[in-house]
């Protein structure tokens, strides 16, 4: 249990060794384009050197039949008590990755090791991604902190995925998309507080709002980048204490691509920063449904504590909790991104299963049960909007597990 709760294995003595092995809850994974996949990663900890880390994984999908893997070398600025992500952060990171990659389902920076809760509709609707990586993270004790980086991206469609632009009576097709972009991430918390654990660290300040700011520049012929853009993006969330009735979760999100580019660098409801507040993704949505160069997202959760179920004395034993959770999200696709409306070169044809937003936004919304015996969720997931779009899956019962 020790092994599962902390993801990860001592290779070796546990009071001497170098290296670690993990992490446990990515080792056997299911998505329907790699089919059962298995990944095997290592990490180094601060015995091999209190401010040099290296880590990384390789996975093998038996559907695809394809190689992936991810390898980072870290210098912390700083010397660590175990591991280089511990608070605050002042690391120099070089990363190299290529693996598979939803543009629908995770936000184009987030860590590629959640394949647990992602690619569930990725079917079709994914590609290949392989990229380079330098960038600077710093953190202050007084709740601000910044990365910057620098990064080459390539991207191959997989599936029935294509890259494509109907010109005339003739469509043409592209293999690959390269990218090339710097950016700045700034974040904010009024207040911060965590438990360092032996590889992640736990916050327990959870009611301070934190504020995240970010901005991107794509290049045209700089690094073999083929699109210039920019895209921002702003995300504040917020837990509200009901009193004794229990909490309220709260994250609202803004983002916006300026210039035209292809479909994969749009935005969708699912690309999300990482935030304290979890379990807040949408479910009943397809991965690249709802295409947009401008949108807006809002996330809700309520959590009761002595609500409705604490009067239940069976319920109030186990620490049973409800659950009532609403999610929306709107956005637009202007005329430059729209390939039915753009003369330019760089936009493709949108997938078949891409729509765009009508005069409503996508909304859906949960009630259930959480905390049944400290780590399941059980709800049940419908849609409230765009019902009539084909295979549109209408509401669901979903069971979550957290360790």
């Amino acid at each position: 249990m020790k092994f599962v709760l902390s993801d990860w294995v001592p290779l070796g003595n546990p009071e001497t060794n170098k290296f670690d092995f993990g992490r446990l809850q990515t080792l056997p994974t299911y998505n329907p384009t790699e089919g059962v996949r298995l990944r095997a990663g290592v990490a180094s900890n601060s015995r091999l050197s209190p401010h040099f880390f290296v880590r990384g994984y390789t996975a093998y999908g038996f559907k695809d039949r394809k190689f992936k893997y991810r390898g980072e070398a870290i210098y912390s600025f700083d010397k660590k008590a175990y591991h280089e992500d511990e608070f605050p952060k002042n690391n120099l990171r070089l990363v190299y990755e290529n693996d598979l990659y939803s543009p629908g389902e995770m936000h184009p920076r987030s860590a590629n090791d959640l394949l647990l809760v992602t690619y569930r509709r990725s079917v079709n609707e994914a590609t290949y991604r392989n990229f380079a990586e330098i960038n600077y993270e710093r953190e202050h004790k007084e709740g601000s902190a910044h990365t910057f980086w620098l990064r080459k991206s390539r991207f191959v469609p997989q599936g029935k995925l294509a890259f494509e632009r109907d010109v005339a009576d003739m469509r043409i097709p592209y293999e690959e998309l390269n990218t090339a972009e710097t950016g700045v991430l700034l974040r904010y918390s009024v207040r911060e507080a965590y438990v360092q654990q032996k590889r992640k660290r736990k916050p327990v300040e959870m009611e301070s709002p934190v504020f995240f700011l970010s901005h991107s520049i794509g290049f045209n012929g700089f690094l073999g980048g083929e699109v210039a853009y920019h895209r921002t993006e702003f995300s504040a969330q917020k837990r509200f204490l009901l009193n004794r009735f229990g909490r309220l979760d709260a994250v609202g999100e803004f983002s916006k691509v300026w210039n035209a580019v292809p479909f994969p660098l749009l935005v969708y409801p699912n690309q999300r920063f990482k935030h304290h507040i979890e379990s807040n993704a949408f479910f009943l949505n397809r991965a690249l449904e709802f295409v947009a160069d401008e949108q807006y997202t809002i996330r809700t959760t309520f959590v009761g504590d002595d609500f409705i179920l604490s009067k239940v004395p069976f319920f109030d034993d186990l620490g049973i909790k409800e659950l009532i959770s609403l999610r929306a999200s709107y956005g637009k696709l202007s005329a430059k991104n729209d390939p039915l409306l753009s003369s330019s070169s760089l936009i493709y044809n949108l997938p078949a299963a891409s729509f765009r937003y009508g005069s409503a936004p996508y909304v859906e919304g949960t009630i259930g049960i959480t905390n049944i015996l400290g780590l399941l969720r059980v709800e049940y997931v419908h849609r409230f909007t765009y019902r009539d779009h084909p295979d549109a899956l209408l509401g669901k019962v979903r069971v979550d597990v957290t360790l």
